[in-house]
């Protein structure tokens, strides 16, 4: 079985779980503007950002099993939904803020591939108070994502064009376009860390390794290791998130 065929298998697994689903909650009116939470009450925060390429038909579904493996862990999980607009990326964005702003405190945010994006952007955010951020296996950089043609071209119809035709577009939704050194710099700076494995077949390694703030390289690890709680690489995952979180 190919790397990718073996990717597809997890997926699909994670897909075909039947485990419950968290406490549904809303945060706007939208269908996709909800969350489900999972774990004790009092358990610190983490914010789970789902991916699927940004693709509006990919949702929150297969990242449950890693939401309730956190909670078993002793995590309060909020598991987000956000919408998914092709041609339009900042509602994603401005979701996940609104998110945040609803729930009323901060937590550490884990992202996935796509989500892995989202939650390196909420690193990079000025405006607003830092967290502590595990990227894994993110599309670190979107400009090249866009110009290797990752997932089909799905940067390219998320953000509404090539790099070329929405500069601007780019500029505002790529971590790696508004990473710059004051965020990632300071003695009391959260912690900024991205985990990525060196089989994935679906976003490559180099988009972690060549970001401009530490990273793990999970050695044999493939896209969906990294958010399998049945994967032998799960327990160094846990051990990340609570690096990360302090």
């Amino acid at each position: 079985m190919s790397v990718a065929q073996d990717e597809g298998a997890v997926l699909a697994r994670l897909l075909a779980d039947t485990g419950p689903s968290g406490v549904l909650e809303r945060y706007g009116e939208d269908r996709d503007q909800v969350y489900e939470v999972y774990g004790p009450e009092r358990g610190p925060l983490v914010v789970v950002v789902h991916g699927g390429y940004f693709r509006p038909s990919i949702d929150r579904a297969h990242a449950r099993p890693q939401a309730r493996a956190l909670a078993d862990a002793g995590y309060r999980v909020v598991l987000a939904e956000y919408r998914r607009i092709p041609g339009n990326p900042v509602v994603s964005v401005t979701d996940l803020e609104a998110l945040e702003d609803h729930l009323g405190e901060l937590g550490t945010w884990v992202g996935h591939s796509a989500g892995g994006t989202l939650v390196l952007l909420r690193g990079a955010t000025p405006n607003r108070p830092r967290v502590p951020v595990l990227a894994l296996a993110p599309v670190a950089d979107l400009v090249a994502a866009a110009r290797e043609d990752l997932g089909d071209g799905a940067v390219v119809d998320w953000v509404g064009g090539t790099p070329e035709q929405q500069v601007q577009a780019y500029a505002t939704v790529d971590p790696r376009e508004r990473w710059s050194a004051p965020f990632a710099d300071g003695p009391d700076a959260p912690r900024v860390l991205l985990a990525h494995g060196d089989a994935d077949a679906t976003v490559p390694l180099h988009l972690s390794t060549d970001f401009p703030a530490e990273s793990v390289t999970l050695a044999g690890a493939h896209h969906f290791d990294v958010v399998d709680p049945q994967s032998p690489y799960w327990p160094r995952v846990l051990e990340l998130v609570r690096e990360v979180s302090g």
